[in-house]
């Protein structure tokens, strides 16, 4: 190689040595180097903490899905803190109300399907007019 195209390279070596050693820490200085080592160790630390606390809580909330309410006195009640107080209780437990007419797949929910009174007053006629039309079938009721 000529003496040129060796200086040039030990030019470009030079500068990507000292863009390296501007962003990287000085890893000859030890004190530096175990600052740094030790503030990784706290941040591992405290998040190896906090994964460890949430999966505590999971396993707990799994464990017992309700939460211990303190309820309230009778001389403490009013209609306001006791609708307060069940809903959140009831926020908690997984309660599941709805109604479903004779066999059928539609599934009424409160708040979903406004439900008509008269729906179950036509699926009892509809029964009874089914039982009427084959008697031999269902003679023992």
């Amino acid at each position: 190689m000529s003496e040129t195209q060796n200086s040039t390279s030990q030019k470009a070596m030079d500068e990507d040595n000292k863009a390296v050693s501007q962003t990287m820490p000085n890893t000859q200085d030890e004190t530096n180097t175990q600052d740094h080592e030790d503030e990784l160790t706290r941040v591992a630390l405290a998040l190896v903490e906090d994964v460890i606390n949430y999966a505590v809580k999971f396993l707990e909330d799994e464990q017992n899905p309700m939460k211990n309410i303190k309820w309230m006195t009778h001389g403490e009640f009013t209609v306001e803190k006791g609708r307060k107080q069940i809903d959140e209780y009831l926020s908690d437990a997984p309660i599941g109300v709805f109604f479903v007419g004779e066999e059928q797949e539609l599934v009424h929910r409160p708040g979903m399907v406004c439900f008509r009174e008269h729906w179950q007053k036509n699926l009892t006629d509809a029964k009874y007019d089914f039982m009427a039309a084959f008697p031999s079938i269902f003679d023992r009721v």
